[in-house]
């Protein structure tokens, strides 16, 4: 991801046919890298379901523990791989993404207690990442943003990719 694409995040924000470089946001779902993370994710053919960004303020950006699809059926493929292009350091400081290991597997809605913004699950992670970097996951995996605390950017392209059925 280059600085230009960084000066544009306005512009991403909500990313509609008229939006300026809307495109050229889409085409990042057609990275090679990512195509084959997709692939090997999916299994099958998808397509770009969603696409927006995020760059929370200092003292926001805290979310509840959720996934991007609804839980699957035992034995069911993946149907969405979630993206998250780093414009910006993700840090412990700025609210780096946090996910809970083989959530993906779950088939089991999460415990309402454990979507409240300031619950912890025992085994969740932080996730760091230089600017440039995509981390990529199956988007049955619980996951959330984490409250920016020093105020530094954290602006992120999320998109996320669905199985075509």
């Amino acid at each position: 991801v280059t600085r230009t694409a960084a000066r544009t995040f306005v512009d991403l924000l909500r990313v509609g046919d008229d939006t300026a470089h809307a495109d050229a946001w889409r085409s990042l779902a057609r990275h090679p890298l990512v195509e084959a993370a997709a692939a090997r994710i999916l299994g099958r053919p998808f397509r770009l379901r969603d696409v927006h960004g995020r760059n929370p303020l200092r003292g926001y950006g805290q979310q509840g523990l959720h996934t991007d699809w609804k839980p699957r059926a035992v034995g069911a493929p993946p149907v969405v791989v979630t993206l998250l292009w780093m414009l910006d350091d993700f840090t412990r400081e700025n609210g780096a993404t946090r996910v809970v290991p083989g959530s993906h597997t779950w088939t089991k809605p999460l415990p309402k207690a454990l979507a409240q913004p300031l619950a912890h699950h025992p085994s969740e992670i932080v996730v760091s990442g230089r600017a440039g970097s995509v981390l990529v996951f199956d988007g049955h995996l619980l996951h959330s943003g984490r409250r920016n605390e020093s105020g530094a950017p954290r602006r992120t392209v999320q998109m996320v990719l669905q199985a075509l059925t």
